[in-house]
């Protein structure tokens, strides 16, 4: 009968036993002689007892190894037979507990537990192993065990044996952590609190200060005052700038920066910015110039908001450290990634910033775009900023699928490059190739960027051009009619030159072009003398483009049949005024607490043609709404309410304005929230609420008029029909 023998050094004695056990059995050739079989007897005997004890010994040095390997162990092992009587335990274990070896054996396993679930031992023959934690008390005090146990593999009586690891040390480290964490959540939930309280703290009389600046500009001021409250408006409106960088900041680093995908162009996006800092570029006496490929689609799927704040930020540097030269701005589809973006949907766009400003040195470029860095300690105090707007910039490109890179060394300007990814919703716009032979564009222009930027736009529109500046003009002009390509369109620079030497070079292009050439001659002009073009007329030009001049306006000037004869249309945008409905005064209701602000906004709605009614809490503007709806004042068409005030916040009084009105079956004029407070959420409450709209301090006179312009007269118009 075979028998399954145990495995280790226990099983190898006993295999080597059976066998000589079985060779004493099997027939031998043996004398016949008694004392011949009795000698041969007691030789094999006493092989079989040395060999024998070889195994002993073999079995005894197997089992001092294997105990040795055990009783060495930091961690606590012990065995387990099915009933859960504990069959064997290490030295680790004895010291662990405080126990006798002989104390425990046999007894069971149940230390005097604290917190976990003491698990019995393993029966399953289908289940191998188990792992479970304990707290329990120990010789040193309470202590965490992690012991994973499993089946002695050789054991016929379901013995398992398990190890236990101290792992008391990583279960506090786990807990501090896991506290830290909260606790970081917490002071991270409480700066969110501040930053939105301070938002609206000092946007409160930021409100004030920029509002009431802007109500004294339009009154009769000195020259001096009128310096004087500009320095004001530019300080506050510094400070704001500064503000919105912190909170940007603060809300990228808690992670709630949400991007919106709306369509929109990106070429209006960028030209807008341009034109909002070419004032300031212009003050410095710097050239600031853009151009666009063509192959740019149209419209783009993004957050425009998100983009322009990035532009806004690469071009402000730009003027910001550039005192003499100027700044180049070009937007082109990123080729290098993606070569067939557009016929996949795809939108990667490339804008690139190059300036002519002192450049960055190697160890300033390497924290350039830190948190809170802003060069050496020269530009620092020349120029000031927290040092958040490249860092701020480059974390939205980054959330936009694309990056920002710049390439720069010390004395020779500096260049930006911002990648971003948009989804393509309106494909470029093909017009027809201009034939290369009907027109040659010269460019007398005194400034290189704004050259560059004009050459960059007519060679985009395959339109072949020649850049130059105006004392050089005069070779090139009779070189290319010496050439046969005379130019027919010449495009100068006003800013720079008396009329008179402009008009002799608008005459040396014409004169050059021959009797059947009818060359047509533009002149570039800033946008505070356009009223003087007249003057400009009367020496011979056709028309005149402003600056900055847009590449759209410039191309289709060039590309469009004969000479322009009628007044341009490239002016900057001017503040639309409402367009009201009868005569009748909008009366407005003005829930507000702030003084300085009421006065403010009053002051602002009464300038925009409204009657004002002045609540300074929710209760009583609710009061004041109730009152109009039964007739005993005047109609109401349009609610501003502040949401922080006392008595009644304005989000409350909006949902009992709602109410106890609406299931009256009583119309509501819209309610406006007023709020300084900056992040969407705010926004997003007070819709929740039952506003209708929301306008954000500190708001400009134009904003209000725009809400005055939806929220009324539209709607009067609408009601009107």
């Amino acid at each position: 009968k075979q028998t399954k023998l145990p495995d280790g050094p226990r099983g190898a004695f006993l295999a080597r036993f059976a066998a000589f056990w079985g060779s004493l059995r099997r027939p031998q050739h043996v004398s016949t002689r008694p004392d011949q079989r009795s000698a041969s007897l007691r030789v094999r005997l006493e092989a079989a007892i040395e060999h024998i004890k070889d195994a002993q010994w073999e079995v005894r040095e197997s089992e001092a190894r294997y105990r040795d390997l055990l009783e060495a162990q930091q961690d606590v092992i012990f065995r387990r037979d099915a009933n859960g009587r504990l069959t064997y335990v290490n030295d680790s274990y004895c010291r662990v507990f405080g126990v006798e070896r002989r104390n425990v054996i046999g007894q069971a396993f149940a230390p005097v537990r604290h917190d976990g679930e003491l698990l019995p031992a393993l029966i399953d023959t289908k289940t191998r192993s188990q792992r479970f934690a304990l707290e329990v008390e120990t010789a040193d005090g309470r202590r965490w065990l992690d012991i994973e146990e499993h089946r002695v593999a050789s054991s016929q009586s379901g013995e398992t044996q398990a190890v236990g690891r101290d792992v008391t040390e990583q279960r506090i480290q786990s807990r501090e952590l896991a506290e830290a964490r909260d606790a970081a959540e917490q002071a991270n939930r409480a700066k969110s609190r501040f930053l939105a309280a301070m938002s609206h703290e000092i946007r409160t009389p930021m409100n004030g200060i920029l509002g009431m600046t802007a109500l004294l500009k339009d009154t009769e001021t000195t020259a001096e005052q009128k310096t004087y409250v500009s320095a004001v408006e530019r300080s506050a409106r510094t400070l704001l700038s500064l503000i919105d960088e912190i909170l940007d900041f603060s809300r990228i680093e808690a992670g709630r920066l949400d991007l919106d995908e709306t369509p929109f162009s990106v070429g209006e996006c960028v030209q807008g910015v341009v034109e909002l800092l070419y004032p300031r570029a212009r003050e410095k006496g710097i050239a600031i110039a853009w151009a666009i490929d063509p192959d740019v689609p149209r419209l783009g799927l993004g957050d425009e908001a998100r983009l322009r704040q990035i532009v806004t930020n690469l071009i402000g540097n730009a003027v910001k450290f550039t005192a003499s030269g100027g700044v180049l701005v070009t937007v082109a589809m990123n080729r290098t990634s993606e070569p067939d973006a557009i016929a996949d949907g795809h939108m990667p766009i490339v804008i690139t910033v190059k300036d002519t400003g002192p450049g960055i040195s190697a160890e300033a470029f390497e924290s350039l775009f830190g948190e809170f860095e802003r060069g050496d300690e020269t530009n620092r105090r020349q120029h000031g900023g927290t040092g958040l707007g490249l860092a701020i910039s480059r974390r939205l490109a980054r959330a936009m699928g694309g990056d920002i890179t710049a390439l720069s060394r010390l004395g020779e300007g500096a260049e930006f490059r911002a990648t971003i990814a948009l989804k393509c919703v309106a494909p470029p716009r093909r017009r027809p190739m201009p034939d290369p032979g009907r027109h040659h564009v010269l460019l007398a222009i005194a400034d290189g960027v704004e050259r560059e930027a004009l050459q960059l736009s007519l060679e985009g529109a395959h339109v072949p051009a020649a850049a130059t500046m105006l004392d050089d003009a005069a070779p090139v002009i009779a070189a290319a009619a010496a050439n046969e390509a005379p130019f027919t369109i010449a495009i100068v620079d006003g800013s720079h030159h008396p009329i008179s030497d402009l008009s002799a070079l608008a005459d040396t292009v014409r004169a050059a072009a021959g009797p059947e050439g009818a060359a047509t001659v533009y002149v570039i002009l800033d946008a505070a003398p356009r009223g003087s073009f007249a003057d400009y007329a009367r020496a011979g030009f056709d028309d005149y483009l402003i600056r900055p001049v847009r590449p759209q306006a410039l191309i289709d000037r060039v590309t469009s049949i004969g000479p322009y004869r009628r007044p341009s249309t490239e002016v900057l945008p001017e503040l639309v005024t409402p367009t009201r409905v009868g005569t009748a005064k909008a009366r407005v209701l003005l829930v507000e607490d702030n003084d300085i602000n009421a006065l403010l906004a009053r002051r602002m709605l009464e300038k925009s043609g409204c009657a004002v009614v002045h609540a300074k809490d929710g209760q009583k503007g609710l009061d004041l709404l109730t009152s109009s709806l039964d007739g005993r004042i005047g109609p109401i068409d349009l609610v501003l309410m502040d949401v922080h005030m006392p008595v009644l916040d304005g989000l409350e009084a909006a949902r009992r304005m709602k109410a106890m009105l609406l299931p009256a079956g009583r119309a509501l004029p819209p309610i406006i929230a007023l709020t300084a407070n900056a992040f969407a959420e705010d926004r997003a409450r007070c819709l929740a609420a039952g506003m209708d709209g929301y306008l954000a301090k500190p708001f400009e006179k134009n904003e209000l008029e725009a809400v005055l312009q939806r929220w009324v007269y539209d709607a009067a118009r609408s009601d009107a029909a």
